[in-house]
């Protein structure tokens, strides 16, 4: 068994950093049982299929082979992935360490995986979320996610106060329950990077067909709206942010096409009827003032009042 720090000293020994990857190894043990601790994998009754996205020198990989899961792993350094064949030979001979050499973003994930653990370089944050999106859209076999994120990123997804609300904390409560883990400090890396960094967990829950959601719309007479919709609208008044949703959102969002059931002739027939439904001040409002469950019965309102539109032509 290696410490974090010699497995990053070997790979260093022979290698270098490549600061175009945006490449930061961790050299603390402590982080590295935070991490298996936050993704509760040292309590899971059964073995997990997990992908790791970006194995670096291979101290997080050698954590989740000692407790008996499997791994699949994703690298798009070369010369990581040469590394981590020297020190993983048999636990990839036995298929324990399935290793994928390529982009993770570009890549096609396997179907099996339960787990999702990932200590990426910091600009594909935001890609790396909506490809889990995508793919969580189709498919619900992905249970848990543990990111290190920068901590600025992990709190526009863990929003504490209405100020850092965005389209990214709309987008990711709607499918999983965020929890914050421990910051990590720079001098955790090797090299340090710039920014302080923090441990962020995802457990998957479909916000839209919870009881809780289900019923307060029942309440209303309203349905259920679908992501994409809830999605668009946001996205499109965020952009905006320091506009009113009345204005703001007067065009209709690019991301509702007829093929999805939208007409731009009506939108602002619709959009009129839906503030109204939602109280007299609400088209005044900024997109930070709503609540998650606010954009839900917002979009709700504009899907009822769709319907009726598409019903009287």
């Amino acid at each position: 068994m290696y410490t974090s720090r010699q497995l990053a000293d070997t790979f260093l020994a022979t290698s270098y950093v490549n600061k175009e990857l945006g490449q930061n190894f961790i050299i603390d043990d402590g982080v590295i049982d935070s991490i298996s601790t936050l993704a509760q994998l040292d309590k899971k009754k059964s073995k997990c299929k997990i992908l790791e996205i970006g194995l670096g020198p291979g101290a997080l990989t050698q954590k989740l082979l000692q407790l008996g899961h499997d791994v699949i792993g994703i690298e798009i350094d070369r010369i990581i992935c040469e590394h981590i064949s020297k020190i993983f030979p048999k636990q990839i001979e036995s298929q324990q360490l399935k290793l994928i050499h390529g982009d993770a973003l570009n890549l096609d994930w396997p179907l099996e995986i339960t787990d999702i653990i990932a200590n990426i370089p910091y600009q594909i944050s935001s890609p790396l979320l909506e490809k889990i999106t995508q793919i969580c859209n189709t498919q619900d076999h992905i249970e848990n996610c543990t990111f290190m994120f920068q901590e600025e990123f992990a709190r526009r997804i863990f929003v504490e106060t209405s100020s850092n609300r965005g389209p990214l904390w709309v987008s990711v409560s709607l499918d999983w329950d965020v929890s914050l883990g421990s910051k990590v400090s720079r001098s955790s890396f090797k090299p340090q990077p710039k920014v302080e960094s923090r441990l962020v967990h995802f457990k998957r829950r479909d916000l839209l067909k919870s009881q809780e959601i289900k019923l307060y719309l029942e309440s209303k007479n309203l349905k259920v709206p679908t992501l994409r919709l809830i999605r668009a609208i946001s996205s499109t008044s965020f952009k905006q942010r320091r506009k009113k949703l009345r204005n703001s959102l007067k065009r209709q969002p690019s991301k509702l096409k007829s093929k999805h059931g939208f007409d731009v002739e009506n939108w602002e027939k619709i959009l009129e009827k839906a503030f109204i439904s939602m109280g007299e001040s609400f088209s005044n409002q900024r997109p930070e003032e709503l609540s998650l469950q606010d954009w839900i019965e917002f979009s709700a309102h504009i899907t009822h009042i769709q319907k009726n539109f598409q019903t009287l032509t």
